[in-house]
This record gives C-alpha cells, structure tokens and sequence, in this order.
C-alpha cells in the first residue's frame, strides 16, 4: 500500500499519469492498475481525469495533504542512503593479511577509486559476520555459515619453522586452536619433539616469536613469507606442510556485490593466483 501510495503522490507531483510512467519507466495500463487498487483498498476514488489534467477528489485531496509531505521526506532519505552506499564499502579482512600481503590489491584499489569511502574492520573473528553488516568479508578456513556466498581467493600452507633447527627446539608456539589443525594426531606428534608449546591466539605473535629466536612456531605461509622478506637469518623449516587453510571472500546471500565490491574480489583473486603465499606455492627458504 505504501507504494501504491508514493505513485499517487508522484502522479499528482506532475499531474499527468502518462508523464508519471515515462519518468517512472513503468506501463501507463501498469500505472492505472496501481492506483485504482489503491482506491479500491481506500474505498473512495481518489483523483479523476480531465481535459486539465488529474484532478485530485476532496478525499484525494485529504489523503495528499496527510501523506504527501511525510512519504516524500522517507523517499529523500532512502535515496541518500542508496547514494551514500553507492561510495562507500564495506570490508572485513583479517589484520595480519589486510595490512600484509593482501594490502598490496587493497591499495591498488583505493588508488583506482580516491572517492570511494572505504570501511575496513581488520578482524579474523567470524562472529562478526552474523553481527555487522558489511559489503565482503576476507576469511581464511573453512566457512560454515549458509547464508554467505563463499568465492575461494587462494590458499596458504601450514609450517613449522624457527631460527636454526637445532637451537629452537625447546619451544614451539602455536596460533591455532586445536580445532584448528586438521590433523591434530599428526600435530601433537610433532609438537612432543619441543619442551614446551605455547598456545598464544595470534599469528603475528607468533611470527614475532619466530623472529627474536624464542623458538619455532606453526606459521602459515603468508608470515613465513614476511620473515623472508625481512631477511630473518637462519631461518628453516622444521616440518613439511602440515595442513593448507582456503582464503574465501564472502558476501550476504540476499544481495549480489556491488560493482566496485567485485572489483575488489577480483583484484585479491589476480593478486593471490600470482604468489606463491598464496596459492600453496613452495618457499625458498632451507
């Protein structure tokens, strides 16, 4: 009825049904249905046609003056907000790769688009895709929940590594939960070879550990990737690869991405086809 309702302030506004359908880009027979179910609902006709044009009813009149100003201001608003979400998107991505090896296409995209207001929630914890409302979130794992479409991005491998295999086997630290770790018979075998293992919930934490010499820590490839590039010395695997986690982009199910939300998607599925970090490339370290 509400629509029905905003059609008869719009015929009205012009005061022509056939300028109505042209600016509305609807059926002038369409238009017509529309407004005689509104009357029929109302039980009073609400306008007439004349040689002047439309011609409002007293009753027409009296319903114009009550809703015009109120249904035209809910329609002012709704376009804003329509404008405003048209330049502005919405992303979740995890920190250690939104602000590692992903910002590379986050950057590249933010250049093609200086205006675009881009909001970014740096966060791996998935409770936050059933409590926020966003335009695409980056995950890493295995996602469960039904009511997101999942597009995989890449994928990383799952290593032990640490400074100089023989001096760092007194501690191992692990990011993950045992939930986590596909295999975990296979990891608690493993993990008997170190004095102590550390469950300390970061992977950037970890990495760190990684990288003062505190001892070896279960990275995926991404961070082993960035103690590359620091030149971390005597930096070694202590395990082959353990487990391979996905990289997915998400979105709600009930919309489809915006343009510039799939331009984004793709800029991240070009750039993690290209690295080997990324995609369960092998990495030259010893």
């Amino acid at each position: 009825m509400l629509d029905d309702l905003t059609l008869f302030i719009e015929v009205i506004q012009r005061g022509s049904f056939a300028k109505t359908a042209e600016d509305l880009r609807i059926s002038p027979s369409a238009l017509s249905k529309r407004i005689a179910k509104l009357e029929v609902r109302l039980g009073t006709p609400l306008l007439s046609r004349s040689a002047r044009g439309v011609v409002l009813t007293a009753f027409g009149k009296m319903v114009y003056d009550d809703v015009a100003d109120v249904i035209l201001r809910v329609k002012q608003k709704v376009q804003a907000y329509d404008s405003t979400q048209l330049n502005m998107l919405s992303v979740l991505c995890p920190q250690n790769l939104v602000a590692g090896p992903l910002f590379t296409p986050f950057s590249d995209f933010q250049f093609t688009h200086p205006t675009l207001q881009l909001r970014i929630e740096p966060d791996n914890r998935n409770v936050l895709t059933s409590q926020k409302q966003f335009d695409i979130a980056f995950r890493v794992g295995d996602q469960q929940d039904s009511s997101l479409i999942q597009r995989k991005m890449g994928s990383v491998t799952v290593h032990v590594v640490g400074r100089n295999k023989k001096l760092n086997t007194s501690h191992l630290f692990v990011p993950y939960t045992i939930k986590q770790i596909p295999n975990a018979e296979q990891f608690n075998v493993l993990a008997s070879a170190y004095d102590y293992t550390h469950y300390v919930g970061d992977i950037t934490l970890a990495k760190q550990f990684v990288a003062s010499g505190n001892g070896a820590a279960l990275l995926p490839s991404t961070e082993i990737q960035t103690l590359i590039d620091d030149k971390t010395p005597e930096l070694q695997f202590h395990s082959e690869q353990l487990f391979t986690r996905p990289i997915y982009a998400l979105w709600p199910n009930s919309s489809s991405p915006s343009a510039q939300a799939r331009e984004l998607i793709e800029n991240v599925h070009c750039y993690c086809s290209a690295n080997p970090s990324l995609c369960g490339g092998a990495l030259p370290i010893g």
